[in-house]
């Protein structure tokens, strides 16, 4: 359970790291084409942790089960 507890404390840190970016971002008037990319990365790595998120809460009882299926994908 360690690394569970690890894993979503670094989770916890990428959002709240793809957070202060996009408080930045959303601060500017204009943007150039490469922080509009940025930009569009940072939303699709939030919709992946949600998925992921998603996922740990519907992990079977026996979590060996559980890492081994995500290590197949």
């Amino acid at each position: 359970m360690d690394y569970f507890s690890s894993h979503l404390t670094s989770l916890r840190q990428e959002i709240s790291d793809l957070r202060d970016l996009n408080v930045r971002y959303l601060e500017q008037a204009e943007h150039t084409p490469l922080e509009q990319t940025a930009s569009d990365v940072r939303s699709n790595r939030l919709l992946q942790i949600m998925r992921e998120l998603s996922g740990m809460r519907n992990c079977p009882p026996d979590s060996k089960v559980w890492w081994d299926k995500l290590a197949s994908r």
